[in-house]
């Protein structure tokens, strides 16, 4: 009973961590944020939206747009280091 248990717990486990990290790696895509900023102008040159509605919803996600980018930038794991620079330099 104790290994069908420990089984099961080790199968949910995998399934949510699978889950999770679909989940932020789907936060971390931007490209649904670019659809959504074209075709909001689409809809503007098309007239279906007003100039202060196309304003609003860009400056929504552009805001959304700078904050993944500031996230991703900001990642870094422990493997990171930075091992030597190497300069080049030119005389003229």
């Amino acid at each position: 009973m104790f290994i069908l248990d420990s089984l099961l717990i080790g199968s949910l486990r995998f399934v949510l961590d699978k889950v999770v990290a679909a989940a932020e790696a789907e936060l971390q895509d931007d490209s649904a944020l670019h659809e959504e900023l074209l075709e909001a102008q689409m809809q503007l040159e098309l007239g279906e939206i007003s100039e202060k509605q196309f304003a609003d919803i860009e400056r929504d996600l552009l805001a959304r747009l700078r904050e993944i980018k500031g996230q991703s930038a900001l990642t870094v794991s422990a493997e990171d280091r930075v091992s030597g620079v190497e300069i080049d330099t030119f005389e003229t």
